[in-house]
């Protein structure tokens, strides 16, 4: 989670940063609300892109039934992902 909000800030940041630098530099003629205004939206389209591609690519999700902690013997055994059959050999789903 920390990973995504550093993300998300460093989209907001860095062009807001990169337009008052350019600003400065006398390169961008236009008022820098405008400016910012296309970069913010530009920053929050790459947002939306990095949160949507980690959650696409997230290794925690896991293939099969979850199995709540129970108790067996006396004894807490935790909570598991039960694993699923590997698929046919043969290639028949």
């Amino acid at each position: 989670m920390t990973r995504i909000f550093l993300l998300m800030l460093v989209a907001f940041a860095l062009p807001y940063s990169v337009a008052r630098l350019l600003s400065a530099a006398g390169v961008l003629k236009q008022p820098l609300s405008a400016t910012l205004g296309v970069l913010s939206g530009m920053g929050a389209a790459l947002a939306m892109l990095v949160v949507l591609v980690l959650l696409e690519t997230d290794a925690s999700s896991r293939d099969g039934a979850y199995q709540p902690p129970r108790l067996e013997e006396g004894e807490i055994r935790p909570g598991q992902f039960e694993e699923r059959d590997p698929p046919p050999a043969d290639g028949s789903i």
